[in-house]
Formats: structure tokens, C-alpha cells, sequence
């Protein structure tokens, strides 16, 4: 009981005051930066919350971060063809904001992020580059790292340039490992998708094309976020499209960490997944020591749409027993 004031209630009510004070501060949008239109980013013009960073060839890369930075952080990583944006719903829930500490970018070629137009910009470093500038620009320690859908082949690009213990933990969402295996894990929709968006001259395929396969991530979007998602698609360039599906990289790193027990991994899959298949993604990381996996009930592509409170729960409750871990280790 707080000794100045009178009555309980009173008490209370001041409380209740400053806690929505203290969420506030902590859970605020982030300021709002301009995104001049140059050829580097195909001429977008927009505002947008958030910050470039510039990664090490000079590429800007748009990123967001919102939460109590003392709290575990987790980097989102997008899948094809989509931004940042995807992880609006998350990013907006206060039941994630009150536990961890939310980052996402959009990857390069995508979104409000600069789409290099050369090969030499699609290296598996330079993506890994670009992971680098976000956890230097928001000073992370040990991030978490969850990657949605292809958004997961990063993981391998960055564990290709850094050791095991540069994260704390990674998270497959519904995602492919590595590139060499984006064929075997895809379903046979989300390969036709692919091969009419990068091969395709006709408008009209390419409408269509776009169409399903957002339908195919979710039947039944909020009509604002699916105009979001179309339109991130619009906004890259085909030669990047190209890039972002024909580059290449070693999963060797990635794998190691994996089966040498160095990296603990949580993979859940959408029962209702109609884009990715399960066991191709499993038979990928067969050996993984430290491996969860989850598959959530009537859930599609879009996991955290379809459930938003047991993606949220079983994500959270995994961070929570490996930070626990992690601290352990440090004190130790």
C-alpha cells in the first residue's frame, strides 16, 4: 500500500496510470523516416516508421525495431517476394511487445530496402552483411532469429560468416533451410508461382500469379494487409526476383551448428501449410540436436494469422526456456 494516499482504490488507480505510461514509452511506432524515390530502390516515394542502415556494399537496408530493448531480442526475417510488413500483426500485439524485444528488415531487393540490380550484390555475404548492419544499428547482443517461409535460407548466409554462438536460438517458421533445397520443400503451387514470376512476359500471368499465391499463404486476409502483400510484390524489380531464387550459398555452416548441438532450434509448420512441405524441411536438418518442432492446428502459410495466440505462445515459451539457458551458461 502506498503510504500517501488515502484509499486502495486510489492506490490502484495511480498504479494503473503509470503502467499505461511505461507501456507507452516502451511499445511506441518507432519515428517515421522518408524513403526518397531513387534507382536503387525503383523510384519508391513514402514515409515509413522505421530507419535505413547501410550495410557493408553500400545497400540501404529498411528496418524496424519496437519493445523494451532489455528484453530477449528476436530478428524477423520475411519469406519471398514480401517485406517487413508481413509482421505487422505481431508487431502490433502487446503480448509480444511485453516479452521480448521485436526487430524486422526488409531484406534486399524487397520492400523499402535498395534492390541492387547487379550479381555481385546477391553474394551470400552481402546478405549476411545486411543482418550485420541491423544488430550493430539496434547495439543486439545474441539475437533470436526467426525467419519465415524462404526468409529461413538467411540464416545459412549468416552462419556462413559468423559462429554458432553469434545467436542465441533460430526459429523456422514454416521455412526453407537452404536454397539447394527450395524445389524438394516447395509444393507444387508455390514452384509454378516461382516459375511464372521470374520467367513470365504477360501482365496479366503475373496478376494471376501474384493472386494465388497470396491466397495460397492464407485464403481469408484482412482486404488491407492483402493489398500490402500484392504490393510488395509489385515493387520488385524481375531481375532482382531472379537473383533472390537463383543465388547460391553453403548450408555447411549452418548444419554444423545444428548437429554439433551449438544452436537450439524450434521449427513449427502450418498443418494447412498448402506452400511448404514438412518432412522435406525435417529430412533438410535430420541430425539437429537442440530441435523442437511444432506443428500448429488448421494453421496455413501464414502462421501467426491463422493462430495468433499458440504461434505467440509457442514461440514465446521456447525464447523464454533457451534465454533462461543462455543466462545460465554466461553466469556459469
Amino acid at each position: 500500500m502506498l503510504p500517501f494516499f488515502k484509499s486502495l482504490p486510489l492506490a490502484i488507480s495511480w498504479l494503473a496510470f503509470l503502467s499505461l505510461i511505461t507501456a507507452g514509452s516502451a511499445n511506441k511506432l518507432s519515428s517515421e523516416v522518408a524513403i526518397k524515390p531513387t534507382n536503387a530502390n525503383f523510384n519508391i516515394s513514402a514515409v515509413s516508421a522505421g530507419r535505413f542502415v547501410t550495410s557493408k556494399d553500400g545497400t540501404r537496408i529498411f528496418a524496424e525495431a519496437r519493445g523494451d530493448c532489455h528484453k530477449p531480442a528476436v530478428i524477423f526475417i520475411h519469406g519471398f517476394r514480401l517485406g517487413a510488413m508481413a509482421f505487422n500483426e505481431i508487431f502490433n500485439d502487446a503480448n509480444w511487445l511485453s516479452q521480448v524485444y521485436l526487430v524486422r528488415y526488409d531484406t534486399r531487393g524487397h520492400g523499402r530496402s535498395d534492390k541492387p540490380l547487379d550479381a555481385a550484390a546477391w553474394a551470400s555475404e552481402r546478405l549476411a552483411q545486411d543482418f550485420d548492419a541491423v544488430v550493430q544499428s539496434y547495439h543486439l547482443k545474441r539475437p533470436f532469429v526467426l525467419a519465415w517461409s524462404l526468409g529461413g535460407t538467411h540464416v545459412a548466409d549468416i552462419l556462413s560468416f559468423h559462429p554458432a554462438n553469434y545467436l542465441s536460438g533460430i526459429i523456422y517458421d514454416a521455412a526453407i533451410p537452404d536454397m539447394a533445397h527450395i524445389r524438394t520443400i516447395s509444393s507444387a503451387a508455390t514452384a509454378s508461382f516461382i516459375l511464372k514470376s521470374v520467367q513470365t512476359s504477360s501482365i496479366l500471368q503475373l496478376q494471376e500469379a501474384y493472386i494465388d499465391f497470396i491466397n495460397l499463404c492464407h485464403p481469408a486476409l484482412e482486404w488491407n494487409f492483402y493489398l500490402a502483400c500484392l504490393g510488395d510484390a509489385v515493387i520488385q524489380p524481375r531481375l532482382v526476383t531472379q537473383f533472390v531464387i537463383n543465388r547460391t550459398q553453403s548450408s555447411t555452416a549452418l548444419l554444423k551448428a545444428g548437429r554439433s548441438g551449438e544452436l537450439p532450434l524450434l521449427a513449427i509448420f502450418g498443418a494447412d501449410d498448402k506452400a511448404v512441405l514438412k518432412q522435406p524441411v525435417l529430412d533438410v536438418i535430420k541430425g539437429w540436436k537442440k530441435l523442437t518442432v511444432s506443428t500448429l492446428p488448421h494453421a496455413q502459410h501464414f502462421t501467426w494469422v491463422s493462430q495468433p495466440v499458440l504461434f505467440r505462445e509457442t514461440v514465446l515459451k521456447w525464447i523464454s526456456v533457451h534465454s533462461k539457458q543462455e543466462f545460465s551458461q554466461l553466469a556459469g
